[in-house]
């Protein structure tokens, strides 16, 4: 008779042996399938950081594509914007030549000091005006273009800039034109001085004023403040772009980047304060030129750049210039998803929409400079 002890799998074996043996096999195979699981997900954890690591190579290793065709290609793509941009400045001049609505002012409306203010001088010239809505917002772009040396980037921002302050003269001296409001200095410069004997019309009870009808035409555009309105813009405009390059918002805590954000925009409202400082426009005057510029510096920078949150904010927008394009350009890029075939011509009825791979510069230039 065999004296060997029986197996745990055996029929004869003890019931609580059989329980161990197989909750045994249970954690060995539970064992097997976690080692199993986690080899996976490293795998695939080590495959996406390789392509991650391959994908920003090829952007660094290509040449952008403006090296390929050129800033006429750009320039040619944007004329219609260029051209909006003279539209809109001669649409500006012709508001100079409408005089602003005469608003009714008589007795009653000298009861408080509202306009009663006296006639003083500009601290902000208007001639200095121009300079820091345009000039000062251009150097800072330049000074950018030539650390950068990125043309792109250049064209855009001056687009953005013109059209912003454009657009924003505009609507502000069309407004004047059209509200009327008096200035804070009205009843000095229509009487001659704060002290000075009013007269009114017996009639319509209605101001006749000593000054010159050229004098009176400038007493009536107090709503909005344009000193305010165009520095707004460009400086408003000027500090997103410097946000976006700086990358303030990038998660990392660098709080010195918000510093020249602030100096900026301090600039543009120590602009507004004069303007109601010097007796030139009511404080409403003031905010609402600010909304303005603001607002139209925020529409016209969105156009070109992306949003101050992304993660590329002082990046432009990823699109070809198509139209421009005089031959086909090839796709060497072996992830390319949106790019044309082979080949192929870029027109906008057949490649109009926004392609990353071209954008970033995976392309081949395949048309001859002559």
């Amino acid at each position: 008779m065999d004296d060997s002890p029986e197996s745990d799998d055996s029929p004869m074996a003890p019931p609580l042996t059989r329980r161990l043996s197989s909750t045994s096999r249970a954690q060995e195979n539970m064992k097997k399938f976690f080692t199993s699981a986690s080899r996976t997900i490293s795998n695939a954890v080590q495959r996406n950081h390789e392509e991650l690591k391959d994908s920003e190579d090829l952007i660094e290793e290509e040449i952008p594509i403006l090296a390929e065709l050129g800033p006429a290609a750009l320039f040619r793509y944007h004329l219609n914007d260029w051209l909006q941009i003279v539209l809109v400045i001669l649409l500006w001049l012709l508001c100079f030549l409408v005089p602003p609505f005469q608003r009714h002012v008589g007795e009653k409306n000298f009861a408080t000091p509202e306009l009663r203010y006296p006639f003083k001088s500009n601290t902000i010239p208007f001639q200095a005006v121009p300079v820091i809505a345009v000039f000062v917002p251009l150097v800072v772009i330049v000074g950018i273009f030539i650390k950068r040396r990125n043309f792109r980037d250049l064209h855009h921002a001056l687009l953005g800039l013109l059209t912003a302050v454009a657009l924003t003269a505009l609507i502000t001296d069309a407004v004047k034109v059209g509200i009327g409001r008096p200035r804070p200095h009205f009843y000095a410069r229509c009487f001659g001085g704060t002290l000075a004997q009013p007269n009114y019309d017996p009639v319509t009870g209605n101001v006749i004023c000593v000054a010159t009808a050229k004098e009176m035409k400038e007493a009536y555009k107090s709503f909005p403040s344009g000193h305010t309105s165009w520095t707004f813009a460009g400086l408003s405009y000027l500090a997103m772009y410097m946000a976006g390059k700086l990358s303030i918002f990038d998660r990392k805590g660098h709080s010195w980047k918000v510093l020249p954000i602030i100096v900026v925009m301090l600039c543009a409202t120590f602009v507004g304060v004069t303007r109601i400082d010097d007796y030139w426009h009511h404080w409403t005057d003031v905010c609402t030129g600010a909304s303005i510029g603001t607002l139209t510096a925020y529409f016209c920078y969105r156009q070109h750049f992306r949003s101050l949150f992304d993660d590329l904010p002082h990046s432009t927008y990823d699109y070809i210039p198509v139209g421009s394009v005089p031959r086909a350009t090839q796709i060497k890029s072996k992830r390319s998803v949106s790019a044309p075939p082979e080949n192929s011509s870029f027109d906008n009825s057949s490649y109009d929409k926004t392609s990353y791979d071209v954008e970033q510069g995976r392309v081949t230039d395949s048309f001859d400079h002559k």
